[in-house]
């Protein structure tokens, strides 16, 4: 059994702090979406990667405390989670097709880049982060340039 009052502060503040920098780092994100005009912005990115960096960091702590557990658990479950908000930003329109699939991509590369901080991977979240925006800064930029091409003919 876990005895909860046992765990250190410092695991506590550990778990506090990787939550600011998935926040900070999904805020990045959030602020690419909205420049772009999307529907999710830095509150919602910032919220998606501080909260999956905290249960995965809580979950990884209460295993070391129990001597037993997988962190690996609390990533299935915000997956799930995670699919299911994606699926919620995923919607049908009639005269242009599908919508939201980019942006529900993009919670989940949030929720993998808030694990990763909660896992102790820092740096290979910043990593991350700047690929994600780099994926979305420059196909916005290509979507934008080719369809400047399609309305010239």
């Amino acid at each position: 059994m876990i005895d909860f009052e046992a765990i250190a502060l410092a695991d506590q503040f550990l778990v506090v702090i990787n939550a600011a920098i998935a926040a900070l780092l999904g805020s990045a994100i959030g602020w690419e979406r909205d420049r772009a005009g999307k529907s999710v912005g830095p509150r919602t990115m910032a919220l998606v990667g501080a909260s999956a960096a905290a249960i995965v960091n809580i979950g990884h702590i209460l295993g070391e405390n129990a001597q037993f557990g997988d962190p690996t658990r609390a990533m299935h479950a915000i997956i799930t989670g995670i699919g299911f908000l994606g699926a919620g930003l995923i919607f049908q329109t009639r005269d242009s097709g599908t919508k939201g699939v980019t942006t529900a991509a993009t919670v989940f590369a949030t929720a993998a880049m808030g694990c990763a901080v909660g896992l102790g991977f820092q740096v290979a979240s910043i990593g991350l982060t700047i690929i994600i925006l780099i994926v979305l800064r420059s196909t916005h930029m290509l979507e934008i340039t080719a369809n400047r091409r399609h309305d010239d003919e």
